[in-house]
């Protein structure tokens, strides 16, 4: 099977904001919707802080080659995940575009339980640990599409994959790993603003050569 476009790796760090109530509070005022095809309620827009781009580069060693201020992009945007209500979903297991970008989370919620964090997850039946590609698909003697559409079908029901990694939830922790890796939330949380998981996240284009350099150290 062809290798991923990726080195897989996990990065977590604590205390990612100097003023996280002030980043939190943000996240509450913002506007929010549903984008239409996905899962999840997005910000309108962006909330950089002054210096922040510098700033991952620092906490996650790597240089940033693309950065985006469209919210379209979803590089700096809040996110709502509830647990309960009408607007209550789901976690689904998914993979983000493109593959060889850095997803960043950063939970900003103050007091929810630490199995509030970030899951990774193996599709049980195929053990693809990674999104459908062209030669897993010749692996498994499946179209490609067909493989796609098994893995959207199995999205949100957790008997279908095995969690390989899970990282705790701590407010002001940031996560960060490979755009293309299997991923969701290992649970949402709340019913209303002031216990909702609320999380920022950044995706940024890096160099690969400064990302393969800090996996290696």
């Amino acid at each position: 099977m062809a290798a991923i476009p990726y080195q897989r790796f996990l990065i977590v760090k604590d205390g990612f904001y100097d003023d996280p109530d002030k980043v939190y509070r943000a996240a509450q005022e913002a506007t929010y919707f549903e984008p239409e095809g996905y899962t999840g309620f997005r910000s309108t827009t962006v909330y950089h802080e002054p210096g922040i781009r510098a700033k991952l580069e620092r906490s996650l060693g790597i240089r940033i080659s693309r950065w985006d201020t469209d919210p379209s992009d979803e590089n700096g945007v809040f996110y709502q995940a509830f647990a309960r209500g009408r607007k209550k979903e789901i976690p689904g297991v998914h993979s983000d575009l493109p593959y060889t970008d850095i997803t960043a989370v950063v939970y900003l919620t103050p007091g929810l339980p630490f199995d509030c964090g970030t899951s990774h997850w193996m599709h049980k039946r195929t053990g693809l640990c990674d999104p459908p590609s062209a030669a897993a698909a010749r692996k498994l003697k499946m179209r490609l599409s067909d493989l796609r559409e098994e893995f959207e079908a199995d999205s949100q029901d957790r008997s279908k994959w095995v969690e390989i990694d899970r990282v705790g939830y701590r407010a002001n922790r940031i996560v960060a790993y490979p755009s293309g890796v299997l991923h969701s939330a290992t649970n949402h949380h709340g019913g209303g603003p002031n216990d909702v998981r609320l999380y920022q996240t950044f995706r940024i284009g890096v160099d690969r050569q400064g990302v393969e350099t800090r996996i290696k150290r």
